[in-house]
């Protein structure tokens, strides 16, 4: 056993046991998010309830169980969700999402409730009065549990089924009906409705813009470091100045770029190019541009480190081989060391890419906005708009979750944007990492 101790092998049980904790629970958060933010979509049955013995029964949609411990610990609660509500003149009918005891859910699900959304975003659920299969050319009339039925007109009907007659198969369609809806549409209802296609398009758009700025300077700064900087006190100043800017808030970034691109550059540009267009600003504005070359700032460190790495793994007898042989010192770097150190400049450019794509906090001020009128790449001439505001994914969750007057809406769609951004920063990670593992066979080097 005190062999055992010596040989260190407990603290590698230790290791590997941590890191199976850490992708237990990372697993387990993502399987939440996958979980919640698929939930969304699905459609759930609608049950009936009445507020009171004497009034008449409405739908809703279940949406959560919980239990008031406060007052009483048997009592069950429901949360029932029912929809955009039409109000008459008689009656001021109650909030969209209501907390009902269990004797207030009928056992009734009829087969006749519908579940219908508009182009605008708002939702209903009521009972279909006649016998009709879909909405006529009139449109389609519900009963809301009011006095009185209420005509939808056909145009602004996007969605429209009877959830309490749906086959499996049936809600299977419909979920991915509803899931290229979220994916393809705009927001709606004050982004508590819709979809999320301009918030996925300009996180795409700014984080390939970032990667194109930060990659060459990133590299090109490793290489003068590694390969061109003398070994002395200023070069490891530069080296020790690129780590602390690692460490630099990413909110202070945003202020800097803010101060520094928004309205020291975009301001002299406006001046110098757009100066018929003054006092409205083009360039002196937060935009797309902006906030790629913020970001491109903020991960720059990452880039430089990675790169340097792999560029100090490389053996020296390469180098000193390539001399020998007539090269040049730039022809050396060139042909025989970016090319072995290509898979390290990955490396950078996948977590620069990771962090850049979930960050929100320097956006806020660099160019990022809740809804944007028109994407930043389009047909029209330039076709890449880089002055445009955009809008982003994280902001977008960050919007719905503490900004939405919905807590309800906004828990799911929290989840399900969460589980898109998390998809879509995996893809671009994924494409870095096979083109990484292509060149680590090309040249058969680890990095």
């Amino acid at each position: 056993m005190r062999q055992w101790w010596q040989q260190g092998s407990p603290w590698v049980w230790f290791s590997a046991s941590a890191l199976l904790v850490c992708l237990g629970l990372f697993m387990a958060l993502l399987g939440l998010i996958a979980v919640k933010g698929m939930h969304h979509f699905w459609p759930a049955p609608l049950v009936q309830f009445q507020l009171t013995e004497q009034s008449r029964p409405q739908l809703g949609r279940l949406v959560r169980s919980v239990s008031d411990r406060a007052e009483r610990k048997d009592r069950a609660y429901r949360l029932v969700d029912r929809g955009d509500l039409i109000v008459d003149a008689s009656s001021q009918l109650p909030g969209r999402y209501l907390l009902l005891e269990a004797h207030q859910l009928l056992s009734d699900r009829p087969k006749q409730a519908v579940w219908v959304q508009l182009q605008d975003g708002r939702t209903f659920y009521g009972k279909q009065v006649g016998q009709e299969t879909a909405p006529s050319d009139a449109g389609l009339w519900l009963d809301l549990g009011m006095a009185a039925p209420v005509l939808i007109s056909a145009v602004e009907i996007r969605a429209y089924w009877l959830p309490n007659q749906l086959s499996f198969r049936q809600k299977g369609a419909v979920f991915w009906q509803e899931w290229r809806y979220f994916l393809t549409a705009s927001p709606s209802q004050n982004q508590s409705a819709g979809g999320i296609f301009p918030a996925i398009f300009g996180t795409l758009v700014m984080v390939l813009l970032m990667a194109v700025l930060v990659t060459p300077f990133g590299i090109l700064a490793a290489i003068y470091l590694h390969e061109y900087a003398p070994k002395n006190w200023l070069t490891q100043l530069i080296r020790t100045s690129v780590y602390n800017l690692a460490g630099i808030p990413s909110v202070v970034m945003g202020v800097f770029g803010l101060a520094f691109f928004v309205y020291v550059l975009g301001g002299s540009l406006d001046r110098l190019f757009y100066a018929d267009q003054l006092p409205a600003p083009t360039f002196g504005t937060p935009g797309l541009f902006w906030a790629a070359l913020t970001l491109a700032l903020l991960t720059l460190p990452v880039v430089i480190v990675a790169t340097e790495e792999g560029l100090s793994r490389l053996p020296q007898a390469q180098r000193l081989a390539s001399f020998a042989l007539g090269a040049t010192q730039a022809e050396t770097i060139w042909k025989v060391v970016a090319p072995q150190a290509a898979p390290a400049m990955l490396t950078g450019l996948i977590l620069a890419i990771a962090r850049a794509a979930g960050e929100v906090a320097p956006l806020m001020l660099v160019g990022v906005v809740k809804s944007a009128p028109q994407l930043p790449v389009d047909t029209q001439f330039p076709f890449i708009h880089l002055e445009r505001k955009f809008m982003h994914l994280g902001y977008h969750l960050y919007d719905v979750g503490f900004q939405s007057p919905d807590a309800e809406v906004a828990m799911s769609l929290v989840y399900a944007i969460g589980l898109v951004l998390l998809t879509l920063i995996l893809l671009l990670n994924l494409s870095a990492f096979f083109l990484r593992q292509r060149l680590r066979r090309k040249y058969r080097l680890i990095d």
